[in-house]
């Protein structure tokens, strides 16, 4: 099967984003926790654009008459997953800070309190 222009296309997008990524985790700009979710969804158009048949057949397969409306499907859920994994990791941060920000307030107090 011969390479099409949108498969080279993606595949270039998909580095760059790959590499910028890498950068990124390289200079520590992206914090342990999420380096993985953000790696996997910039290899993944890469995978998928030089591995096309399997995709090709499971869309024929779920009546999909527009192949590429399977890709376009699944990229959307994969964005959908990544937003909902940081939605968690914002929502344990904010619920630390919250519990940061009583625990000062209570040393304050103490703190105030001790003082004549």
């Amino acid at each position: 099967m011969p390479i099409r222009p949108f498969q080279i296309f993606v595949a270039a997008s998909s580095l760059g984003l790959t590499l910028l990524v890498l950068e990124l985790i390289r200079r520590r700009k992206i914090k342990d926790e999420l380096w993985l979710p953000w790696l996997v969804v910039s290899i993944t158009p890469l995978v998928m654009s030089f591995w096309i048949s399997p995709w090709a057949e499971l869309a024929h397969m779920l009546g999909i008459a527009y192949e590429p409306a399977l890709l376009l499907m699944l990229g959307l859920l994969l964005c959908l997953a990544l937003i909902l994994y940081l939605t968690v990791v914002v929502s344990t941060l904010m619920r630390q800070n919250l519990r940061l920000a009583q625990e000062m307030a209570l040393l304050r107090e103490r703190i105030d309190a001790r003082r004549p």
